[in-house]
């Protein structure tokens, strides 16, 4: 298929399930160019182990067990296990070929099950979808939970690059830069994996932060093109948070108002927003994944989405 077909695939996907009760608006900043498992395994003498644990019926998912041996689990300064157990449900498209892979990192308490609906879809979208249950941040895994690791939730972020890259699957992955995305607290995630001195990880080419916290923390120069999305009734994490992110982080920001919605609903699935979500991230990681088309064609696109509002910032 060529770039031209892909384009009008990726425009006809996003009109779908756009309802007709707001509009869509692109406002610009002063760079606009445009408009369990519980149970923690053993310490080993290697720093990583893969294994496919089990098959998902009705999905074209699996679930991984990956091990960090070289870091452990501490919740308030109590060891809870020597090694970082980091169950992971992958998605993968229907069909045979070489796909970019996404990470996407979970909100608190939520884990990986709860977003199954939005990583089927960037699957679907031909994405290889890996998502890791955080020791300290899903509640199914029994550990207790703790905003205060999301430090080293980034750090598993980019162990499940490399051990991703290393299995398996690796036929499957393409070589070029991996995309990451997450909701909430893995929002936070996401912009230490993209964005923070010491902490970015350079195989790293996109990032969608979804209703994230701000972010002020030293910048890496290692910048790749991010995609905010925040909704402005937002009563979980205030919609002012994602407005600091698009202000500190500079250069090819996109940044995705739904008007209207809430903080989780949107990307759980079956509302007006729903499809603005899923079409926006799609759009983006096309363009900067899989470079279907220029980031600045993915914007005028994103821009007219409904229920939404568009700022851009390069």
């Amino acid at each position: 298929m060529t770039a031209t077909a892909l384009l009008m695939v990726t425009t006809a996907w996003l009109a779908v399930g756009c309802g007709n009760s707001a509009t869509s608006s692109v406002s610009a900043s002063s760079e606009t160019s445009i408009f369990d498992p519980t149970a923690e395994a053993s310490s080993s003498t290697t720093d990583s182990e893969v294994a496919t644990t089990a098959v998902v019926a009705g999905t074209n998912s699996q679930q991984l067990a990956l091990v960090d041996t070289s870091r452990p689990v501490v919740n308030n300064g109590r060891t809870v296990a020597v090694t970082r157990s980091l169950p992971t449900t992958v998605w993968r498209p229907n069909r045979q070929g070489v796909f970019p892979l996404v990470v996407f990192a979970h909100g608190y308490r939520l884990g990986p099950p709860g977003y199954a609906r939005f990583c089927e879809k960037l699957a679907d979208a031909g994405y290889i979808v890996a998502a890791p249950s955080f020791p300290l941040a899903d509640e199914s895994r029994g550990n207790g939970l703790n905003r205060d690791d999301i430090p080293n939730e980034a750090k598993d972020v980019s162990f499940v690059i490399t051990a991703l890259r290393g299995s398996s699957l690796a036929p499957s992955i393409a070589s070029g830069p991996v995309g990451v995305a997450g909701h909430s607290d893995g929002a936070d995630v996401a912009l230490i994996v993209g964005y923070q001195q010491g902490d970015a990880d350079a195989s790293v080419g996109a990032v969608v932060a979804i209703a994230p916290d701000a972010f002020a923390r030293q910048l890496s120069t290692n910048r790749p093109p991010l995609l905010l999305v925040h909704a402005d009734a937002d009563a979980t994490v205030p919609y002012s948070e994602s407005v600091q992110v698009f202000a500190h982080i500079p250069g090819q920001r996109t940044f995705l108002t739904l008007i209207g919605a809430d903080h989780l609903p949107p990307i759980a699935g079956n509302t007006v927003w729903t499809s603005v979500l899923d079409g926006a991230v799609v759009t983006f990681f096309d363009a900067t994944l899989k470079h279907v088309q220029s980031l600045v064609s993915a914007q005028i696109l994103m821009a007219t989405l409904e229920h939404s509002k568009l700022q851009v910032g390069s």
